[in-house]
């Protein structure tokens, strides 16, 4: 991972937004006074990447700037050939942070995928990018006070865990679950296999596919046989069929001489019920046709009166509408008195804002002109404190010089010396500079109160004002509304508001009703006696339906057809009688009943002579019959003996196609068990490789050797460095699971990491950082693995001028192969020997980043 920029806003001790652009720095320091925010920078690096900071934990709202409401933070990184950008803020109420993670796509910032936008999600793909969880993080690329040594003296299972981490040795954790999950499915799949074996393919044989033959032939061999039986009936059945359709003609000309009968007499005895019940039906619709003559003329009276009162005093929902209005006469004017006394009360309240206001600002201004001397006395104790200084290096370079000496500086004789300051000038100066700057704080503190003061009284006063306006207009609304409602009142109810319009409006509706009530009386019964004229005309009208639908059924009756087919079979035909005949219910009924009689005499003559063209089919049925002989059972028809034959060919022919499936399954089924079988062997010897595989890939083999492997590279590695660093004293070795120094001085006596000093802890720690920045690549499994950013921050302030001299050295050499190398340091000599600085920058306002190349 190397950062490309970082931006901060209300981050810790840089309240304004302030931007760092990396690109284009190797080798760098950071560097400013103690407490201007130095470390603040890789506290920004490790919240935009992980969301919090160490030293607070996930309380990252302690993290925003004094008086701000929100921080943010924006970094733009870059890994191997890709380019993110990250932005993370959070609140310092507390609540849940956000973040948008973006990635850098055809010359533009794309939303990194779904879920980007979402904490959880967001920081599952970072952590993916960086191949590096926060603890590998922060031991390897950002090294932050306190935790500068951890990875040398620190506990050796976190060690090793980083370490995984940092290789990609859990690719191997991966292999052996893989291996146990492969050698688990492989031994699921053989079991799974023998039981379908031992369930599914039980009896499978080479017996069972030769019976399967063997019904094949059997059933080929019926088929063939109804197939010769079935041609040789089919043609006695084809002689019998012409017979039979002369027979079928005359039986079907019969019965539907029959059924036309049937409707004939069906016909008279309908119209000797209906003849009565017409001639009742037109007497009763004469009665109740003078009967709603009468209620319809009372109903028109009662209408009239009804329309009378309407038009004089409108319809009832008008009288309703305007009595609602009424009630609201009373309920407008309490209202306006009501926003009368409200605006009263705010316009009595103004007088005393304006007095808050003007204190406010008369505050304000003292507060200003307060903080303004205050600069000014910061900015002359600061000049007094130079002079000083100034004065006090004159004193030290003249010190002992008498008039008529050489001049020290230039080499000219002195003629006279001036009254030089005492030491104490430079003291007083500084007291005086520290006072200075006590109360330009206190003076800032009292104008940030003084402005928010003001700022409230401001607002207090403008929120005044608006509801005097909003009482003002809605008081003239409501009037001009009272007024609209009285003239409409007044207008409804005849040009003049009477005294009590709701007692007015409550005796008009209650006459209305009335008169409604009268009218709907009338007009129900003007409607129940048309109701009555409307059920008489349908019985009589249903009734004349009933004679018709009759007499058209009895026309329908195909009288001529029947007599042209008897004709054709050469059977005297009879006289039918015509209905057009017919004028009424009762003469319809008489040539129904000669119908009737007529068409039965000729549905008997058509039987006789169908049951004499009928008698030959015995003979020919016993001829089929004995063809058949033991393929089907014996039929009382030909047509049946034929379909007995046709379902038994179709019986057959599925046999055939049965046993030939049966017989293909059975030999596939064969193959299938055999295959199975094969399958069964080859899965557990597969299982049995995957078991050993998984057993050589666990973690305390492999993974372990491999950890020790690269520690102690690690640490040969890391030796020669801190053999430069302690000008060749001491090295590193690393034996049971622990680092020791080998002190060259002392008889290469070994002694563990832990018992160094500060200072030496500090030489061997560097030396093991820029080991693992130089070797990681080399010993990772994988090729995400690189370390292209290294962030010191500790320690430098220990060493002395020749180690630190060094050291520098070091680390100048490490950031000439393409890392990113960042120091942070309060060391001017070694802010100054960095190619690069980032100084930060202390101030009341907030501290303030600038780049120095």
């Amino acid at each position: 991972m190397r950062p490309l920029r970082l931006e901060l806003k209300g981050f810790t001790a840089f309240r304004d937004e302030q931007a760092i652009d990396f690109e284009g720095l190797d080798l760098f320091a950071i560097s400013g006074p103690t407490g201007s925010g130095k470390s603040s920078i890789l506290d920004a690096l490790t919240y935009a990447l992980y969301g919090y900071v160490e030293r607070i934990g996930k309380q990252t709202g302690q993290l925003v700037s004094q008086g701000q409401a929100r921080m943010a933070v924006t970094l733009e990184f870059e890994v191997a050939d890709e380019r993110f950008r990250v932005t993370r803020s959070t609140r310092a109420a507390g609540g849940a942070s956000k973040i948008l993670l973006e990635r850098w796509e055809d010359g533009g910032w794309r939303q990194a995928g779904e879920g980007a936008d979402r904490v959880r999600d967001a920081d599952a793909m970072i952590r993916g990018a960086l191949g590096l969880d926060y603890e590998a993080f922060t031991r390897s690329v950002l090294l932050p006070q306190g935790r500068f040594a951890e990875f040398l003296v620190g506990d050796a299972k976190d060690r090793r865990a980083i370490l995984t981490e940092l290789l990609g040795l859990e690719l191997f954790e991966r292999l052996a679950k893989r291996a146990g999950e492969l050698k688990r499915d492989a031994t699921i799949a053989a079991e799974t296999n023998q039981r379908l074996l031992e369930t599914e393919y039980v009896g499978v044989s080479e017996e069972a596919v030769a019976n399967a033959d063997r019904a094949v032939k059997e059933a080929a061999a019926r088929d063939r046989a109804l197939a010769e039986s079935g041609a040789r009936i089919g043609a006695i059945a084809e002689r019998w069929a012409r017979t039979e359709g002369e027979v079928r003609e005359l039986a079907s000309c019969a019965n539907d001489a029959r059924q036309a009968a049937v409707r004939a007499r069906q016909t008279a005895e309908a119209m000797e019920e209906l003849a009565p019940q017409v001639a009742d039906a037109q007497a009763g619709t004469k009665r109740a046709t003078k009967a709603a003559l009468g209620a319809v003329k009372a109903a028109e009276k009662a209408a009239s009166a009804r329309a009378k009162a309407t038009r004089a005093w409108g319809r009832a929902t008008d009288l309703v509408a305007l009595r609602a209005k009424a009630e609201g006469l009373s309920d407008a004017r309490e209202e306006i008195a009501e926003v009368e006394a409200e605006l009263k009360r705010a316009r009595a309240a103004r007088p005393k804002l304006e007095k808050s206001l003007a204190a406010a600002e008369r505050a304000l201004a003292t507060a200003v002109a307060d903080a303004e001397g205050a600069l000014s006395a910061l900015e002359a104790a600061k000049a007094r404190l130079e002079d000083a200084r100034h004065a006090d290096l004159v004193a030290a370079v003249r010190a002992g010089v008498r008039v008529g000496d050489a001049c020290p500086v230039c080499g000219a004789r002195i003629e006279s010396l001036a009254k030089t300051p005492r030491a104490q000038s430079l003291e007083r100066a500084e007291g005086v500079l520290t006072k200075a700057e006590e109360r330009a704080a206190a003076a800032n503190r009292a104008l940030t109160g003084a402005e928010r003061s003001s700022d409230a009284a401001e607002r207090d006063l403008v929120a005044a004002d608006r509801d005097a306006d909003r009482l003002d207009k809605d008081l003239a609304k409501q009037r001009a509304e009272l007024a609209a409602l009285e003239g409409e009142m007044s207008v409804a109810m005849g040009g003049k508001l009477p005294p009590d319009p709701g007692a007015t409006l409550d005796d008009r509706l209650a006459r209305l009703e009335r008169l409604e009530e009268a009218a709907r009386t009338a007009a129900e019964v003007a409607a129940g006696a048309k109701e009555e004229v409307a059920r008489a005309e349908q019985r009589r009208n249903k009734l004349a339906a009933e004679v018709t639908e009759e007499r058209w059924r009895l026309d329908g009756i195909p009288t001529s057809v029947l007599l042209d087919r008897a004709r054709a079979a050469a059977i005297a035909v009879p006289a039918l009688p015509k209905v057009t005949a017919a004028k009424d219910a009762e003469a319809l009924g008489a040539v129904a009943g000669e119908l009737a009689d007529g068409l039965i005499a000729l549905a008997d003559a058509l039987d006789g002579r169908a049951t004499e063209r009928a008698e030959g089919e015995d003979a020919l049925l016993g001829e089929a019959l004995s063809i058949v002989e033991g393929l089907v059972g014996p039929e009382p028809s030909l047509a049946e003996l034929v379909d007995s034959v046709a379902e038994a060919r179709r019986r057959a022919a599925a046999e055939v196609a049965t046993s030939r499936k049966e017989a293909e399954t059975a030999r596939e089924r064969l193959a299938n068990a055999r295959k199975l079988t094969e399958e069964v062997a080859a899965q557990r010897v597969l299982a049995g490789n995957f078991d050993a595989l998984s057993k050589e890939l666990r973690a305390d083999r492999i993974i372990a050797f491999l950890q020790v492997e690269a520690l102690q590279i690690l640490a040969a590695a890391g030796s020669k460095h801190l053999s430069t660093l302690s000008g060749g004293r001491y090295g590193l070795r690393f034996d049971e699971d622990e680092f020791f120094v080998i002190d060259t001085w002392n008889g290469e006596e070994a002694r563990s990491a832990r018992t160094l000093s500060g200072g030496e802890t500090f030489l061997a720690s560097l030396g093991l950082a820029l080991a693992l920045s130089e070797q990681v690549a080399a010993l990772s499994v994988t090729e995400k693995a690189r370390l292209d950013s290294l962030f010191l921050d500790e320690g430098f302030g220990t060493l002395d001028p020749e180690t630190l001299e060094v050291v520098v050295e070091a680390i100048e050499q490490l950031g000439g192969d393409g890392r990113m190398i960042g120091v942070i340091t309060h060391v001017q000599e070694l802010a100054i020997r960095m190619p690069a600085r980032i100084d930060v920058e202390k101030s009341p306002r907030g501290s303030r980043l600038q780049v120095v190349t």
